[in-house]
């Protein structure tokens, strides 16, 4: 029964959001429909998806639950990166991908690079160690942006602001191919280390003693989710809460160990920022706001909502 009314649910938010927007249905065409609506509804959902996911496997690696791939300056990599390419105006493409989104990417990924190297430099140290290191970068990140937005024009600010705030605005189905492979990726990959996520949920040692190659695995899990979140970021903006408030939310609700938790973590993660981003369009504001905005009003007040329960429990 869970399954058929998770189905269902799936079914009706993806159809209610395509009926969605600042213009009625009346007044548009079949085109506009199947470029604009659709095609953003199905990055709202593998967007949604990636996060929540990514959000509860460094989770559970780091065994952390306030870690998501945000604290470990991925987002801010990307962001950066993005702002670099709007500040030197490429605002072109090349192979169907706009510069801003590439720069985004490359930003995400020598973030990536940077922590991998310093994971084998503190090997013998604290992962909470590593997390600093992410926190650090990502203030290192935010002091450079400041700067570009300091020297910057009134366009070329207004453009860094938009890209901070996250949106999943789109025209046809070029960005969604990229995050649908990202997605299809984690999902598979989550789900075929499933036994070793359950293992290093309790401990490094413990999965050690049980057989696991702990380097190898937590090596490729750490470097795919986020490239995963790489892409993601660098073609919609950094969308902040989904990746910590699901998680918990999910672990509330199933109370099952973390090898139960991977589909309902993605499909949940997908329907809360349709969701957000259904809400986004329907409020009567002049211009829609920004899904980021909306991400972390909702998800902001749910986190300590969880926290405050949690407490009295």
């Amino acid at each position: 029964m869970k399954k058929v009314a998770m189905i269902l649910a799936i079914m009706i938010v993806l159809f209610a959001s395509t009926l969605v927007g600042k213009l009625s249905l009346d007044t548009l065409n079949f085109q506009i429909w199947s470029q604009l609506r659709i095609p953003r509804v199905l990055l709202g959902f593998f967007a949604g998806g990636i996060l929540a996911l990514s959000g509860l496997l460094f989770q559970t690696l780091f065994r952390n639950p306030l870690t998501t791939p945000f604290t470990l300056g991925i987002s801010s990599g990307a962001t950066l990166g993005a702002s670099i390419a709007i500040m030197i105006g490429l605002h072109g493409a090349i192979l169907g991908f706009s510069w801003i989104s590439l720069f985004g990417f490359l930003g995400a990924l020598s973030t990536v690079m940077m922590i991998y190297l310093f994971s084998r430099k503190l090997s013998h140290s604290s992962d909470q160690r590593l997390i600093l290191v992410g926190i650090a970068l990502s203030f290192l990140y935010t002091a450079v942006l400041m700067i570009l937005y300091y020297i910057s024009d009134f366009q070329e600010s207004y453009e860094m602001m938009r890209f901070t705030m996250g949106s999943l605005l789109t025209v046809g189905y070029m960005d969604i191919v990229p995050i649908m492979i990202a997605a299809g990726i984690i999902l598979y990959l989550s789900l075929y280390y499933k036994e070793a996520l359950k293992l290093l949920s309790i401990s490094d040692d413990f999965a050690y003693l049980k057989g696991l190659d702990v380097s190898r695995t937590l090596v490729t899990l750490f470097v795919v989710i986020s490239l995963a979140v790489g892409v993601l970021v660098s073609i919609t903006g950094p969308i902040s809460f989904v990746g910590l408030i699901i998680p918990h939310m999910i672990k509330r609700v199933w109370k099952k160990s973390i090898e139960h938790l991977l589909l309902p973590s993605f499909v949940a993660g997908g329907i809360f920022l349709l969701l957000c981003d259904t809400l986004s369009r329907a409020l009567p504001t002049v211009s829609e706001l920004p899904v980021g905005v909306i991400t972390s009003i909702i998800g902001g007040s749910l986190f300590v909502w969880i926290l405050l329960k949690g407490g009295r429990g």
